[in-house]
């Protein structure tokens, strides 16, 4: 049987490369170094020793590129294996371990991204395998074809090697002509290749400059805070509250995490610097940072980690998990530290990021017990932290509203009975787990907690009283609300008007109702019309009030109806309550009647 091959067309593979393997043609610069890097790599592997190993890049502005490293270069054999075979690399044939230590590209595609700026690759090449190997020249077309020769020295001087290593010489294509800039060219090596650890030198109208410091700031030394955070800035160009540092041996994965100096939500989305073999490979810290860890931005290098085809992330795999758990130790060390020892700071620190504290304390047991103290809840004796809740001997009752709170906090307040509102982010949760870890009994309030701030009546008062609760309940009746004659602080307030949660959300539809266009006024009926009858309202008249007990006096309806209902509405603002049309209208009309009724006394 005849073996045949598949046949690869290289404009099209070039299209894959633009369209879907790589987000922009700034990748080209990244393959250039990763190709360079590797080759300095084998260089060393090779001869045996630490080769000093040196990248130049000689600009002409909007025209040319020529990269220069001072690696391995190539024999003509491993031109033809590796240069014109897609999918072949010359890392290979190395064993897999060493792979993934010492080199960065594998998948043998990378000089093709170059063809998505220039429209031929012009490679000048000497192996450092043979001391006397000729400098070969080899030439790439999109279309697949390429020619190679011995170059001799007198047929281009200024492109001849003589020692061993690789020049790749680009032409801006038409309309790629910002690729082949200064700027953009220092820019990008900057970005990607920062880490390298050797020097990345850029030549430009006879100017030299060295790009990156060829070691890892954090590694090989005593670690200086204060350098480390200049590092930071310069690299995000941002001044940061703090920073931490992290090393793993599984992946080999070290960096620094960078504490933000300012507030962010805890659905932010950070960029980080994550670099695979001193080379950039992304911004995400998807699977490698915790997603708790918004309030830092991360620098990262990683020798052991796994890349994606494209090299813009990291498959994900025991050891990548590894890895960050180890990001997440030391992060959370650091709180966990900074809390004991710099309180202070820690003060700071947690005011800034307080609600992803808040996330990172209910995920994190551990955490829970150091934050929790710290965190702050409204109540009805002002603001009160974790730690005074949890060395509270009372039950802990909450409400689970905002309109819930603002309804009964004055009651509960004027008689110095807590209620805690948790209607904020994390609130409900953070003191149910505070109930949970600290033994303490935490609930809602319910109809029992409010009746135990109010007192019934002597046989004596609710016989004065019968007459008008009598005559209130028939006003109010078409309000939906009955009355009772209570005792209860503070004297000065008069009603005190509560609701069950389906008669908040029935008159909250209502209010909906009178603004709603036709479309969604049949939408809210049909809500409406799914809330049970049974819904109950209340509004309580305390006996101790003078205002109370002259309305207790009243014999005529009428005049107590004026009086009923201006208390009725005013009740249902003092606890925020939506007002419905007719509601405001009651009680203007009530109001003028009694400015008719005092004017036409005198």
């Amino acid at each position: 049987m005849e073996d045949f091959r598949f046949k690869v067309n290289l404009g099209g593979m070039i299209e894959i490369l633009s369209d879907h393997l790589y987000s922009s043609p700034d990748v080209y610069i990244r393959e250039l170094l990763q190709n360079g890097a590797d080759a300095i790599t084998g260089r060393r592997k090779i001869e045996g020793k630490e080769t000093e190993g040196a990248i130049i890049l000689e600009i002409t502005e909007n025209k040319q590129l020529v990269f220069t490293d001072s690696g391995q270069g190539l024999t003509e054999e491993e031109i033809h294996q590796f240069l014109a075979i897609i999918g072949e690399s010359s890392k290979r044939e190395l064993e897999n371990k060493d792979l993934r230590t010492d080199y960065i590209g594998r998948f043998g595609i990378g000089l093709l991204s170059c063809f998505m700026v220039s429209d031929e690759i012009r490679m000048i090449t000497k192996s450092c395998r043979e001391e006397n190997a000729p400098v070969l020249e080899w030439r790439g077309k999109p279309d697949g074809t390429y020619t190679i020769k011995t170059l001799q020295k007198e047929e281009d001087e200024e492109a001849y090697l003589t020692v061993p290593g690789t020049k790749v010489i680009l032409l801006a294509k038409s309309g790629m002509e910002d690729y082949f800039t200064r700027e953009t060219i220092e820019e990008l090596v900057t970005y990607f290749g920062l880490l390298l650890p050797f020097p990345i030198i850029i030549r430009h109208q006879g100017k030299e400059k060295q790009i990156n410091p060829t070691y890892l700031p954090w590694e090989g030394r005593t670690t200086n805070k204060q350098e480390l955070l200049l590092f930071g800035q310069m690299l995000f160009g941002e001044q940061f509250f703090d920073c931490v540092t992290f090393q793993s041996e599984e992946g080999n994965v070290s960096g620094v995490a960078y504490i933000l100096n300012y507030t962010v939500l805890p659905s932010a989305k950070s960029s980080h610097r994550i670099y695979l073999k001193h080379m950039m490979l992304t911004e995400k810290g998807d699977n490698l940072i915790p997603d708790w860890a918004v309030f830092t931005k991360c620098i990262v290098h990683a020798t052991d980690l796994r890349p994606t085809a494209s090299r813009e992330g990291f498959y994900v795999d025991e050891t990548l998990e590894s890895a960050r758990e180890v990001i997440e130790d030391s992060l959370i060390q650091y709180i966990d530290t900074l809390a004991e020892r710099e309180p202070e700071r820690f003060t700071r620190f947690f005011q800034i990021h307080n609600l992803t504290l808040m996330s990172l304390a209910l995920a994190t047991p551990k955490l829970f017990e150091r934050l929790i103290d710290y965190f702050e809840f409204e109540t009805t004796r002002g603001t009160m932290t974790g730690y005074d809740l949890r060395m509270c001997v009372e039950p802990l009752v909450y409400a689970p509203t905002r309109e819930k709170y603002k309804q009964l906090s004055q009651l509960f307040f004027s008689q110095d009975q807590l209620l805690i509102n948790v209607s904020y982010v994390h609130a409900l949760d953070l003191l149910v787990q505070l109930g949970r870890v600290f033994e303490k009994e935490v609930g809602p309030v319910d109809e029992w907690d409010i009746e135990d701030l109010m007192q019934d009546l002597s046989p004596k008062d609710q016989d004065e009283g019968f007459d008008f609760l009598k005559l209130a309940n028939r006003i109010l009746k078409n309000h939906d609300c009955r009355a009772e004659l209570k005792y209860f602080s503070p004297t000065q307030q008069p009603t005190f008007y509560l609701m069950d949660e389906k008669t908040l959300l029935s008159r909250q539809i209502a209010a909906s109702r009178a603004q709603a266009d036709a479309m969604f006024f049949h939408m809210l009926d049909a809500f409406a019309a799914d809330i049970p009858n049974d819904a109950a309202a209340t509004l309580y008249f305390n006996y101790h009030n003078p205002i109370v007990k002259k309305l207790i006096e009243i014999e005529e309806e009428a005049t107590l109806k004026i009086f009923l209902e201006i208390l009725y509405v005013q009740a249902l603002q003092i606890g925020g309550f939506p007002l419905h049309n007719n509601e405001m209208g009651m009680l203007n009309r009530n109001i003028l009647a009694l400015m008719e009724r005092g004017l036409s006394d005198d």
